[in-house]
C-alpha cells in the first residue's frame, strides 16, 4: 500500500484493482447489468414519440350529397363542394376520419394535422430542449449529493411526470408534462453512464462502457414491440412509465460509485460497499486501503484548510514522487484551496482545446445519428419493422465497437467511424431512385443508410466512452452534462434539417455527411485515453508525475517519475 498524498485517481484504481476477482468482477457485472436496464428504458421516452404520434393517415369526412350539393375530397385537408354549377373550396369542415392502422395517437385525438400538422414536430423539439437543459442543470447535483440518490430520485419523479401524461386532456399539457420527462430522462442516462465507467478500473472499462448501449438498442427494438402490440397512446404511455418505479429495490441493491464515495469521503458507505464488493469477487477486503485513504484524506482536508487561511491566492510548489511497493514520497505536498469548477475546462490550451472538440462531434454525432433514426419508420416498409431494424442493427454495431475499442483505442476509432458515417450519407446523392428500367434503387439507399447509422452508433459510443475518460471526476458530471447540451442541440437541428430540406431530399445526406466528416478529422486532435487512469482534477489532464497509465502503480517496481515545479492560480 502506498503513503503520501491524497490523490484520487490512483487511489481509486488502486482500491477497484485489489477488489478484482482472478476471474471475474461479479459485483461489477451485476451492477453493470442492473444500470444497464436503467438505460434500456431511456430509449422509451426519446422515441415514444413515433408512436404517441403517429399518423394513420387521414381524409376529409365528406356528407351525404343532396340534389343541389355535391362533395369531393381535394387533398387530404380540403374539400370541393359543387352547388349551383359553382365550385367552393373549404377545409375539412365536416370533420376529418382517420386510417384504422392505430386505435388513438395524440395527432388523432387532438387532431394535428392540415394547419397543426407542425405541433407533433414542435413537441418533439420541445422534448430535445427538455433533455439539454436536464443536462446541463441536473447532471451537477449528482457530483454533490451522490450519483445513487440523484439516479433514483430522478427515475422515480420521472415516472410520476410519466403517469400524468397519460391523463392530459389537451396538448399544452402533454407537450409541458413531455418536457418535464425529458429534462430528467438526460440526467438519468447520464448518471447511469458515468457510474458504469467509474464501476471498472482503466484496463477494463472498455467492454462495459461501450456494452451499455447494447441496452439502449434493446431499448429500441423493445419500442417497437410495445408500439406494436399496444396502438392506444395512452395504455403505451402507461407501459413505458410504470417500469421506473421498479428501481425502487435499487434503495438496497444499487452501490453508489467508490469514486464518488473515495473522493468525497464517504468512509462508511464506502466500508460497506467495499465488503460487498469483496464477498461478491470472492477476494480479502482491503482494509489496509482504506484506512490509509482516510488518513491521507484528512491530511489534504487540514492542508486545504490551512492553505485558504492565509488568504494566498497562487501557490507555487515543486513536487517528487517516487512509487514503490508501499510508498509514494513528495517533497512538498499539493495544495487545491480553490475547489474546481465547470470554467476549468477553458483554462488552459490543452483542455480547451479538448473540451470545444468534444463538444463539436456530440453536435455532430447526435445530428447525424437523431437524423437517421426519426426519418426510419418513414421508410418504405412498415413502420414497427423499420425501427425494430433500425435498433437491431446498434447491436453489432456496438460488438465491433467494442472490440475495435479494445483492440486499437479510442482517438483512430471514431475517426475511421466518423467518416464511414459520412461517406455514407454523401454517396446516396449520386444514386437514383430508380433504374432507367424501372427498377428501384430504394433498398440500396436504405442499405446506405444502414451502414451509416453502424458507424454514427459505433462514434456514439466511442464519444461517450472518451467524454468520460477525458474530463476529471471532479467535475465530470458537469462536463459531460454541457457536452450532453450540445448532444441534444443536434438532436433538436436534426428534424428542422430534414423537414426545411422536404423538397430537396439529398440535402440533407449532404449536411449530415459533409459535418461528420469534418468531426472525423476534429478528433485527430483528441488525445488516446486507453488504459489510463481517469482524471480526478483538471490539473491531472496535463502531462505530470501522476498521469500515466494505472499499471505503474499496480507494479512492485520502484519507478522515479518525475520532478518538476509547478505554478497554479487559484
Amino acid at each position: 500500500m502506498r503513503s503520501g498524498v491524497f490523490h484520487p485517481v490512483m487511489d481509486s484504481e488502486e482500491l477497484l484493482g485489489r477488489l478484482s476477482g482472478h476471474k471475474c468482477n461479479l459485483f461489477q457485472w451485476i451492477t453493470f447489468l442492473k444500470l444497464g436496464l436503467v438505460y434500456l428504458r431511456g430509449a422509451w421516452p426519446v422515441l415514444g414519440i413515433i408512436f404517441l404520434g403517429a399518423n394513420p393517415g387521414f381524409e376529409c369526412s365528406l356528407p351525404d350529397n343532396t340534389n343541389d350539393t355535391k362533395y369531393y375530397k381535394d387533398g387530404e385537408c380540403s374539400i370541393v363542394i359543387e352547388q349551383s354549377g359553382r365550385n367552393v373550396t373549404e377545409k375539412c369542415t365536416y370533420g376529418i376520419r382517420y386510417g384504422n392502422s392505430v386505435e388513438s395517437t395524440i395527432l388523432t385525438e387532438f387532431n394535428l394535422v392540415c394547419d397543426n400538422d407542425y405541433l407533433v414536430d414542435l413537441s418533439t423539439t420541445i422534448y430535445m430542449i427538455g433533455s439539454a437543459l436536464g443536462a446541463v442543470l441536473m447532471t451537477p447535483l449528482s457530483d454533490k449529493f451522490g450519483r445513487k440518490k440523484v439516479l433514483l430520485g430522478s427515475l422515480w419523479a420521472q415516472g410520476v411526470v410519466g403517469v400524468g401524461v397519460v391523463f392530459v386532456q389537451s396538448y399544452v399539457a402533454f407537450v409541458i408534462l413531455r418536457f418535464a420527462v425529458a429534462f430528467l430522462n438526460m440526467a438519468i442516462a447520464l448518471i447511469a453512464y458515468v457510474m458504469v465507467t467509474e464501476l471498472f478500473t482503466a484496463t477494463k472499462r472498455t467492454r462495459p462502457s461501450v456494452g451499455i448501449n447494447i441496452f439502449w438498442s434493446f431499448g429500441i427494438v423493445t419500442l417497437a414491440l410495445f408500439g406494436y402490440l399496444v396502438r392506444n397512446w395512452r395504455h403505451l404511455q402507461l407501459l413505458i412509465s410504470l417500469p421506473n418505479f421498479l428501481t425502487i429495490l435499487f434503495i438496497w441493491f444499487l452501490p453508489e460509485s467508490m469514486h464518488w464515495l473515495v473522493t468525497n469521503g464517504r468512509w462508511k458507505s464506502l466500508q460497506r460497499t467495499v465488503e460487498a464488493a469483496a464477498r461478491a469477487n470472492g477476494v480479502a477486503v482491503p482494509q489496509d486501503v482504506i484506512e490509509e485513504l482516510q488518513k491521507r484524506y484528512q491530511q489534504e482536508k487540514r492542508i486545504q484548510a490551512s492553505s485558504m487561511g492565509t488568504g494566498n491566492s497562487e501557490h507555487s510548489f515543486q513536487m517528487e514522487v517516487v512509487a514503490g511497493k508501499d510508498r509514494i514520497e513528495t517533497k512538498v505536498v499539493k495544495m487545491e484551496p480553490k475547489p474546481v469548477v465547470i470554467l476549468d475546462l477553458f483554462r488552459t490550451p490543452k483542455i480547451r482545446k479538448y473540451t470545444i472538440v468534444m463538444f463539436y462531434l456530440w453536435f455532430v454525432i447526435s445530428l447525424a445519428y437523431f437524423g437517421i433514426l426519426f426519418s426510419t419508420p418513414t421508410l418504405h416498409g412498415d413502420m414497427f419493422l423499420n425501427l425494430a431494424i433500425s435498433g437491431a442493427v446498434e447491436i453489432p454495431a456496438c460488438l465491433v465497437c467494442m472490440r475495435v475499442l479494445e483492440r486499437t483505442g479510442r482517438r483512430k476509432p471514431l475517426v475511421c467511424f466518423l467518416l464511414l458515417c459520412g461517406v455514407m450519407n454523401i454517396i446516396p446523392v449520386f444514386i437514383p431512385t430508380e433504374t432507367a428500367s424501372g427498377i428501384s434503387l430504394q433498398p440500396m439507399i436504405i442499405t446506405l443508410a444502414m451502414i451509416g447509422k453502424f458507424g454514427i452508433t459505433c462514434a456514439y459510443s466511442t464519444v461517450y466512452l472518451m467524454s468520460a475518460e477525458i474530463f476529471p471526476t471532479a467535475v465530470r458530471n458537469q462536463a459531460v452534462g454541457l457536452s450532453s447540451f450540445f448532444e441534444n442541440s443536434g438532436s433538436i437541428s436534426a428534424p428542422f434539417i430534414v423537414y426545411g430540406a422536404k423538397n430537396m431530399a439529398a440535402m440533407p445526406l449532404v449536411i449530415f455527411g459533409s459535418l461528420t466528416v469534418i468531426g472525423g478529422l476534429l478528433a485527430l486532435l483528441l488525445p488516446e485515453t486507453q488504459d489510463r487512469a481517469l482524471p480526478e482534477t483538471v490539473p491531472d489532464i496535463n502531462p505530470g508525475p501522476l498521469d500515466r497509465a494505472p499499471e505503474a502503480l499496480e507494479s512492485g517496481d520502484r519507478h522515479t517519475v518525475s520532478q518538476e515545479t509547478m505554478s497554479t492560480a487559484l
